[in-house]
């Protein structure tokens, strides 16, 4: 099925493997014999199971498949995330693997090379850098430049996550001392801690609302963009995924506030207008308000809420991470009666029920009162039959042992 010739080169002797492979006549250059005979009896063996071998003549190398499949991808995934697998091609795929033609690739380098990203990054990092070489693989053995996956099976550095939960949940009375803390600074501030901590909105997407999006009516923020700072401008995008587009109902106490915030807004009959204004340098006051510009809340919190949180007020942890807002709000949710994990998963905009699950599943506590009670009662009823039972048991083996 395949055969094997010596061909000469400049610097010596190497040997071809030819074989058929779909009709379609294939070779490749071995640099000895031994491999030469090993790469034949591959090939045989492959034909033999029906897989196509055409991976094996493939030139491409990874650094060429990992932007092959970053390209595939722009449809779909954002710039942002674009740019970001882009740098991991370039600074740590690029230099390690990049010119290395992708059917050589084995396990055993990919092992190597995360032991090495190991040794200088966090086990997030770590994981990050490896999915874009792993995601770049699975698109190589679709188009046949790959038989096997050598990122299958790798063991990666285990997440801190896994081990330590460094979030933090506040109770309503923790958050109630937050928003006052801050409302010292500017009265606004508090609201801004409330919108987070009770409708769960990421950072982005707070600060990117607008008046339109507080439907008072139907008692509702509606989340439709998110906002960051990208190359010294302001970027509005779509949420983080397309369930992150959703509608968020508004407890009775914050839809009253934002409704006095709306009457009170300069710009309350443009439904485009921003919903909170920026800050801008005061002086020796400060900040004051700009409605002009966009709330940035890196800075916000650099500026405010950090500071507060590592001078102990009010008994807060001095570890509280703005996104452990929304944290608390999965909390408060899950402890309310009559709210599933499949509401909380929708508010949250999570992509699946699974994720919410996977986060939070230690704030779902399943009432088995229902089904005790059913044991009980079924005890209760079988007890007498079974005291009967016993009883004549016990006769037997007295009689049995006299």
């Amino acid at each position: 099925m395949a055969g094997i010739r010596e061909v000469q080169r400049k610097n010596g002797s190497a040997w071809e493997v030819r074989w058929t492979d779909g009709g379609r006549d294939v070779q490749m250059t071995c640099a000895t014999l031994k491999e030469a005979e090993r790469e034949k009896l591959r090939i045989e063996d492959e034909l033999d199971a029906g897989r196509s071998t055409l991976w094996r003549v493939e030139k491409r190398t990874v650094a060429q498949v990992v932007e092959a499949c970053i390209k595939a991808g722009e449809v779909e995934l954002k710039a942002r995330t674009i740019d970001g697998q882009r740098a991991i091609l370039r600074n740590h795929i690029a230099p390690a693997l990049g010119q290395r033609r992708i059917g050589s690739l084995r396990a055993r380098d990919v092992e190597k090379w995360v032991a090495k990203l190991a040794e200088k990054l966090s086990p997030g990092t770590v994981r990050v850098i490896y999915n874009v070489l792993n995601k770049a693989a699975k698109y190589a053995i679709r188009h046949e430049w790959l038989v096997v996956n050598p990122c299958s099976g790798v063991a990666l550095p285990k997440d801190r996550s896994e081990v330590v939960d460094d979030r933090h949940f506040l109770t309503p009375l923790q958050v109630a001392a937050l928003a006052e803390a801050l409302s010292e600074k500017q009265e606004w501030f508090g609201l801004l801690v409330r919108m987070a901590a009770f409708t769960g909105l990421r950072a982005g997407e707070l600060a990117a609302l607008r008046v339109g999006d507080v439907n008072l009516l139907r008692g509702e923020v509606q989340v439709r963009r998110t906002v960051r700072r990208g190359k010294g401008e302001w970027l509005y995008t779509s949420p983080k995924s397309k369930k992150s587009v959703r509608d968020v109902p508004l407890p009775g106490a914050l839809r009253a506030e934002l409704e006095a915030w709306l009457a009170a807004h300069p710009n309350r009959h443009d439904p485009d207008a921003r919903l909170w204004p920026g800050l801008r340098s005061a002086g020796r006051n400060g900040a004051a308000t700009d409605w002009d510009r966009v709330l940035d809340m890196n800075n916000w919190c650099g500026r405010y809420f950090r500071p507060l949180v590592r001078s102990g007020v009010a008994g807060l942890p001095t570890g509280l991470r703005w996104h452990d807002l929304r944290h608390t709000y999965a909390s408060i949710m899950a402890a309310a009666p009559g709210i599933t994990v499949y509401d909380i998963s929708k508010w949250l905009g999570h992509s699946s029920i699974s994720v919410t699950e996977k986060v939070y599943i230690h704030l779902f506590r399943t009432d088995y009162s229902d089904k005790m009670s059913a044991v009980d009662a079924f005890l209760s009823g079988a007890g007498q039959s079974l005291g009967q039972s016993g009883s004549v048991t016990a006769l037997r083996l007295s009689a049995a042992a006299r």
